[in-house]
C-alpha cells in the first residue's frame, strides 16, 4: 500500500470517527438544549450556547482518548492548551451553528430543536478540518 494511499486510509477512519463523537455530541447538544429551554426557561440562543460548550467538552475528551489517540493529550498543561485551541477553532462552528438555528427559528419558523441539528450539520465539516488539522496537528 502507498504511503499516501495509507494516509487517506487512516484520514477516513479519524472522519468516521469523528462522526460518530460528532454525532454523540449532537444529542449532548440537543438534550441541554431542551434542558435549559423547556425545563430551566433559558431563551433557546442562550441555551445554545451553554448547550454547545457542554458538547464541545464531552467530544473533545472523546475525541483526545478515541479520534487522535495516537496523539493523546499528555498532562494538564497540554490539555489546558488544546481544549483553549478546540474552543477557538470551533468558535466559526459555534457562530454557525448559532445563526443557522436563529434564522430557521425565527425566519422559517421551524421548531427550535429541528433547526439546531441543521446548525450542526452546518459546522461539521469546518469543525474536522480545525480540530484535525491545528489541535491535534494531523495533516
Amino acid at each position: 500500500m502507498s504511503e499516501k494511499l495509507a494516509y487517506l486510509r487512516k484520514d477516513f477512519e479519524r472522519l468516521f470517527k469523528f462522526s460518530v463523537v460528532g454525532a454523540f455530541g449532537a444529542l449532548i447538544n440537543s438534550f441541554f438544549l431542551w434542558l435549559f429551554t423547556e425545563i430551566a426557561g433559558i431563551f433557546y440562543l442562550f441555551s445554545s450556547l451553554i448547550a454547545i460548550e457542554i458538547a464541545i467538552f464531552v467530544q473533545f475528551m472523546l475525541n483526545d482518548r478515541w479520534t487522535f489517540h495516537e496523539r493523546r493529550t499528555k498532562g494538564w498543561s497540554e490539555f489546558f492548551k488544546r481544549i483553549l485551541k478546540s474552543n477557538i477553532w470551533r468558535a466559526g462552528g459555534i457562530a454557525l451553528n448559532i445563526a443557522v438555528l436563529f434564522l430557521l427559528t425565527e425566519y422559517a419558523h421551524i421548531y427550535y430543536l429541528l433547526s439546531n441539528i441543521f446548525g450542526i450539520l452546518c459546522a461539521f465539516i469546518s469543525n474536522y478540518i480545525f480540530e484535525s488539522r491545528l489541535t491535534w496537528g494531523v495533516g
